[in-house]
């Protein structure tokens, strides 16, 4: 990434519009590499300090009830939501490109773990000892049910709109390939003005999810909030909305 776009704006004027991560850099379309840059910079306050409140409140209707699923986590980082996920009693795949959020996960976790390079792509699969935890080190793009197999649930939080918006059907193609015939996905997005914000996140209406999914699955909308707060006010926008929607195959 480049150093000379990441200047303030002078006399309160400036054509770069301010991202979460604090400077003005153009993060429209970020590659997979510069997530790296971003976990060497310690720039990972999106991650939530507490188990997601959307999973909590609605893990019946992506497990059904069962008390062992598979549950994939996309674009996980070192989120919580993976031990919780584990500790319920459910196998969790999670997928991160960065090495540092690997490894932060583990070590935070005080979790033993091992690594193995993957197969047939570039990346390592990190796999915990003792707990049913694993997580593969790769390009989400290179994923495949062969490498991954089939799952019956997913939660994405905040994967779908922290990724370029072109790339957004091609990473919904990816995750409905990973879905066995009665998985349940959580997809968890936000409504901002990224007139004024950069970004990520990047907005995603009801309207986008369907355009990315409605052709092989059903997207029912199950709630939502008003998540303004200090960090959004700093961002320059007037309303952060969270929504939260069930994508099931069809």
């Amino acid at each position: 990434m480049t150093t000379s776009a990441q200047s303030k704006p002078v006399n309160g004027s400036c054509q770069r519009k301010l991202n979460q991560f604090g400077d003005y850099e153009d993060v429209t379309n970020m590659r997979a590499e510069d997530w790296d840059f971003r976990w060497s910079k310690d720039q990972t306050k999106f991650h939530m300090p507490q188990v997601h409140p959307m999973l909590r409140k609605h893990i019946d209707k992506l497990t059904q009830g069962n008390i062992r699923s598979r549950v994939f986590v996309p674009l996980c980082g070192k989120s919580l939501d993976m031990k919780w996920l584990a500790d319920q009693g459910h196998e969790v795949i999670g997928n991160e490109y960065a090495d540092e959020g690997c490894r932060q996960f583990f070590e935070e976790h005080n979790i033993p773990y091992t690594t193995t390079p993957l197969q047939g792509i570039k990346g390592v699969l990190y796999k915990a000892t003792g707990v049913p935890i694993q997580i593969y080190r790769c390009d989400c793009f290179d994923l495949t049910s062969k490498l991954l197999g089939k799952f019956d649930c997913i939660w994405d939080r905040g994967g779908f709109v922290a990724l370029p918006v072109k790339e957004r059907k091609r990473y919904a193609n990816i995750n409905r390939s990973l879905m066995s015939p009665k998985c349940r996905y959580l997809l968890d997005t936000f409504l901002v003005d990224n007139g004024i914000f950069g970004g990520p996140p990047f907005n995603c209406s009801e309207a986008d999810v369907n355009a990315a999914f409605g052709s092989s699955c059903k997207v029912q909308k199950l709630d939502e909030k008003d998540a303004f707060g200090k960090w959004q006010e700093s961002w320059g926008v007037s309303s952060f909305v969270e929504e939260l929607f069930l994508i099931e195959p069809q």
